[in-house]
């Protein structure tokens, strides 16, 4: 027999008002304390924010299983407190003012799985008994993070490791780590060794910026480790290679560098059961991911998710050698970094988030996958500064779900929408977006929303109320159902006036009457400038066709004369000299008198070559044309300095458009500036090598003008 949907929703709403219901009656004051909430029998009792102190701690059943007893002010716990609950399974005593353990505090509790002592006030330099979790047969669970309070405990940069010895089935730790200073290595101690069943750490209270091969060295059975807010800034090689059992890794919020970044992908080679890694915030000095990482390193693992957001990542594009994303990995996460580029084969990812780059000039003519065939269900490409999609940018994407293209500058809707046939929400909210002008984007998307229910929101983009767009709005009135967030649609008339388009019928109606009344005056008029101007223009070309002709023949004459100068090799001088006006003194006393006067080279120097009266611009075109190479003195003054880039970029220029792709461009670096400083395009050429740093002593001052003059006489 079917059951209607209707009825299944109802039998849903019924299912929860009775669990609802049932969990309040089973809700009540423990009848032992009413400072005590009690469930399901007195099995799960909770005692939170009551302010219980040592000497007023409830006597609790023995039926309890469940117990937490966090945010009270308890500093000590009496022996004989829970040596009767030998049901209890989990107790939780979080966010007291424990101090100190006593030996027997735990006795009775064999049972117990899941301890909970974090956001204590524990002081390890009182010798807690080595015994203390001996009765606790059972513990598969500690949390004892986030006790590092005292400063005097910071000698003690961990919880006591003899204590856990007793702990034989223990899984799972929350610790705290702490290095006591920057010369001892911290290390997990020996005593963890033993620990032969615990799989999970997680690093709590974490001040450990030198991470090295010693200190996981005991901890070989790992399967999740987080290591997040660890004040990270050395990542060591060889340091996760003694266990090869991790399937998740956080070192999300700390301060690694590109070699760290390289060791860890390495050492995670060898996990071949890593599913996921978590490197938010990792990596703020860190430009380019490289590709090797994913198609070599992490192809070697069982990848699923990997988080690489809030980074500084300006590029990570594959090559021939490394292109293909991991098989394994469904969940990408790149959002918030300063992607520029962004390009691999990904036809088993399931989920792509690049929100918040700025890969809007990139994708107007690029893909960020060439994959013809993807299992890709989401895209966020959101806050990109989108404002034009390439045609096939969503080719192969034929199981995509939601696609978010929210917050950028889109204009128009004219990319290829055919290929989303699993469609089901296409955001492209707060755009530029005052209509779809192609009828085939309106017909596809009328198309897809009878077979994947597609919703498209348009919300917050100031459409367009005029006849131009009166298909679209007409679109909009018959595909009503389509729309989400209906009433954050605006629309503005040629004469600026703006409305909430609540009802697009009534607007279709007006623009209707007005658009038709019009279009055969439209027709006649158009028809009429066109013929005058056709007129017109026959009627001047033969009143001045002799003086036509003499330009035409003037303009060829001068274009030979420039194709002549063009093909001229011979240049007046050897090098340009382009530099701030900070650095004169520099020119004046180490530049002109090592180069011209040493080396015999002509150089051309602004403020002694220039032509008086000439613009500035063309006096820098015809200097760095007629000079054989362009040699920039880089300063911070200079990448300031607006003409100094002028000059830069036309001696680029120069080097594609007149000299065949020959690099002319010699960068000298009389400062010490860091890579994120400088432009892309400076950046560019300094990772071609085309560069020197200037030496700024004696003797290396002579071998760097020497080598100097060799490069700008090195094409004579």
């Amino acid at each position: 027999m079917k059951i209607s949907k209707l009825h299944k929703v109802t039998v849903y709403f019924m299912y929860c008002i009775v669990f609802v219901y049932t969990t309040k009656l089973t809700e009540n004051t423990c009848m032992f304390d009413p400072r005590c909430k009690c469930y399901n029998s007195n099995l799960r009792v909770t005692c939170i924010n009551k302010n219980i102190t040592s000497d007023n701690i409830p006597h609790f059943p023995r039926s309890v299983q469940k117990l937490s007893l966090w945010f009270n002010l308890i500093e000590i716990i009496p022996r004989t407190t829970f040596n009767h609950m030998n049901n209890l399974t989990e107790l939780d005593l979080s966010s007291n003012r424990l101090i100190y353990l006593e030996e027997g505090t735990f006795d009775g509790l064999s049972n117990l799985q899941t301890l909970s002592i974090k956001g204590n006030y524990l002081n390890y330099s009182f010798a807690i008994p080595n015994n203390i979790f001996k009765p606790l047969v059972s513990l598969k669970h500690l949390n004892v993070g986030w006790n590092n309070l005292f400063e005097q405990s910071y000698q003690f940069p961990t919880f006591p490791s003899d204590l856990l010895s007793f702990l034989d089935r223990l899984e799972s730790i929350e610790v705290d780590a702490i290095q006591p200073d920057m010369i001892k290595l911290f290390k997990f101690p020996d005593p963890y060794r033993s620990l032969t069943h615990l799989k999970k750490l997680e690093i709590c209270l974490c001040v450990l910026p030198y991470i090295q091969n010693v200190t996981f060295f005991n901890l070989q059975n790992l399967e999740y480790l987080d290591m997040h807010n660890c004040h990270m800034k050395s990542y060591d090689r060889w340091t996760l290679r003694n266990g090869k059992k991790l399937k998740y890794l956080d070192i999300s919020q700390n301060d690694l560098t590109d070699e760290s970044l390289s060791y860890l992908m390495s050492d995670l080679y060898f996990h071949d059961k890593l599913e996921i890694l978590k490197m938010t915030n990792s990596f703020p000095s860190v430009y380019v991911f490289v590709p090797q990482y994913f198609a070599f390193d992490l192809n070697a693992t069982k990848i699923k998710e990997i988080y690489a957001n809030t980074n500084s990542f300006v590029e990570a594009v594959g090559t021939e050698k490394y292109f293909m994303l991991p098989p394994t990995l469904k969940v990408c996460d790149f959002a918030n970094n300063k992607l520029s580029k962004f390009y691999f084969g990904m036809p088993y990812l399931s989920i792509l988030n690049l929100r918040n780059n700025t890969l809007g000039a990139y994708l107007s003519t690029e893909r960020y996958t060439n994959s013809s065939n993807t299992e890709l269900k989401e895209v966020d490409l959101s806050f990109n500064f989108i404002q034009d999609l390439s045609f096939a940018i969503f080719h192969g994407h034929e199981q995509a779900v939601k696609i978010d293209l929210s917050h950028n500058k889109l204009t128009d809707v004219n990319f290829d929408l055919s290929h989303l046939v699993s469609l089901e929400r296409l955001d492209l909210s707060y755009n530029n977006i005052s209509g779809i002008s192609s009828q085939t984007s309106m017909d596809t998307l009328r198309k897809l929303s009878k077979t994947s229910k597609l919703k498209i929101d348009l919300s917050n983009n100031l459409l367009k109320c005029s006849c131009q767009n009166l298909k679209f709005l007409q679109w909009m009135d018959a595909n009503s159902d389509l729309l989400m967030h209906v009433t954050k649609y605006t629309c503005r008339f040629d004469n600026n006036n703006v409305i909430q388009l609540t009802n697009v019928n009534a607007v279709v109606k007006q623009l209707e009457k007005e658009c038709s009344s019009f279009t055969t005056l439209i027709i006649c008029i158009t028809t009429g400038i066109i013929m005058s101007l056709f007129i017109l223009s026959a009627g001047l070309v033969y009143r001045f066709r002799w003086r036509l002709r003499y330009l035409y023949y003037m303009t060829r004459h001068k274009y030979k004369i420039f194709q002549n100068i063009q093909s001229n090799t011979t240049y007046k001088y050897d090098a340009f000299i382009s530099y701030a006006n900070e650095e004169t003194d520099f020119i004046v006393s180490e530049v002109i008198p090592h180069l011209e006067r040493d080396e015999n080279l002509k150089l051309c120097v602004h403020q002694r070559d220039f032509v008086p009266g000439e613009d500035i611009t063309q006096n820098i075109t015809n200097g760095i044309h007629q000079s054989r190479f362009t040699l920039c003195i880089v300063t911070q003054s200079f990448l300031d300095s607006y003409y100094c880039m002028f000059e830069f970029n036309m001696a680029r220029m120069e080097s594609i458009y007149s000299r065949a792709g020959q690099n002319i461009l010699f960068l000298v670096f009389y400062e010490q500036l860091r890579p994120k400083d400088l432009p892309l395009v400076i950046l560019e050429l300094v990772q071609k090598q085309s560069y020197i740093e200037y030496p700024n002593d004696e003797q290396g001052n002579v071998v760097f003008w020497k080598k100097i003059a060799e490069s700008l006489g090195s094409s004579e």
